[in-house]
């Protein structure tokens, strides 16, 4: 996967909708992401199915953005998306995929360019990692319970 853009899902609240294009504006320039945006109502209203479905089509790593936990407009989204982000990491642990593939940005008083570093880094680890390849996911389908 070197020197080829990975495929990146980002799911957001639509509530940081213009820190979010902020942030991917600032690693245009890189070149080394393709990304996908899904605005969600609230970051809590991600399940884990969609977190693995996104990997299952093709995503090379997935990313959540929301709303510092206790500046939730729905009160309890963050820690809902905290939780479900943490239980998605270890079902991708437990199928071999690996939890860094998933990644949850929580978007509070720091600058953008603290997060554009910060996603710029993960984005060229996801490509270290290469693409998921059919001995990690297969066509075995992800079963989540609970």
């Amino acid at each position: 996967m070197e020197n080829s853009k990975v495929h990146i899902t980002i799911f957001y609240c639509s509530q940081q909708g213009e820190k979010v294009h902020q942030i991917l504006a600032g690693l245009d320039g890189s070149g080394g992401g393709k990304f996908r945006r899904i605005p969600l109502p609230c970051s809590g209203k991600m399940e884990i199915i969609h977190l693995t479905k996104a990997l299952e089509n093709g995503a090379d790593g997935v990313a959540l953005f929301g709303c510092p936990e206790g500046a939730c407009r729905y009160l309890v989204g963050s820690s809902r998306a905290r939780g479900r982000v943490a239980h998605a990491g270890r079902v991708l642990e437990e199928i071999g995929v690996g939890k860094d593939r998933l990644r949850r940005f929580v978007l509070g008083n720091q600058g953008s360019a603290e997060t554009v570093q910060e996603m710029g880094e993960w984005v060229e680890k996801i490509r270290s990692f290469g693409a998921i390849g059919p001995s990690q996911m297969g066509n075995k389908k992800i079963k989540v319970v609970g």
